[in-house]
């Protein structure tokens, strides 16, 4: 019996803590939001979406700085759902492949699936990447999705790019 070739597909969610929260609260999609983590008064932005960040908004600002800001929710930063939304990625991600491993960030998810032999089941892997990355934008969730032969690889380019594709 020959040896499948290696074949891995990463899912890299960036500004995970933003993204986690905004799932539940779908009215604020169109909003800048920041998530805001520590003690006060050493509050810091720890995440935030692409509206807050055209506003200039950036990690590391204090609660001050942003408040004195127009227009940006502030929300604060919940271990507890970042768990859970963790837990619906990795169930998300063991669909296609039971050989799954979470590498997340302080900043980002990610994970990476061994996908080698499952294109009877999904298809060829870009097909599998597509519904994968389709999968998380159902639950709420912007993502990357790429596929390579080699898993640092794979991860390298999840981490490069700019805008939620798949590749």
């Amino acid at each position: 019996m020959s040896k499948q070739p290696e074949l891995y597909a990463c899912l890299y969610v960036k500004e995970f803590s933003v993204q986690a929260l905004l799932r539940l609260r779908p009215e604020l999609h169109d909003t800048p939001c920041v998530v805001l983590d520590g003690e006060p008064p050493f509050e810091y932005v720890c995440s935030l979406n692409t509206k807050a960040r055209l506003l200039r908004m950036h990690h590391g600002m204090t609660r001050v700085d942003v408040e004195t800001s127009t227009g940006t929710v502030v929300l604060t930063r919940s271990l507890r759902t970042e768990k859970n939304t963790k837990a619906v990625l990795l169930e998300c991600a063991s669909d296609f492949s039971p050989r799954v491993e979470e590498a997340s960030e302080t900043t980002a998810f990610l994970c990476v699936i061994d996908i080698a032999g499952t294109q009877s089941l999904f298809g060829t892997p870009e097909m599998l990447a597509k519904n994968l990355r389709q999968r998380v934008h159902a639950l709420g969730l912007s993502g990357f999705v790429t596929i390579s032969r080699n898993l640092h690889a794979a991860v390298c380019s999840a981490k490069g790019l700019t805008r939620p594709a798949v590749h």
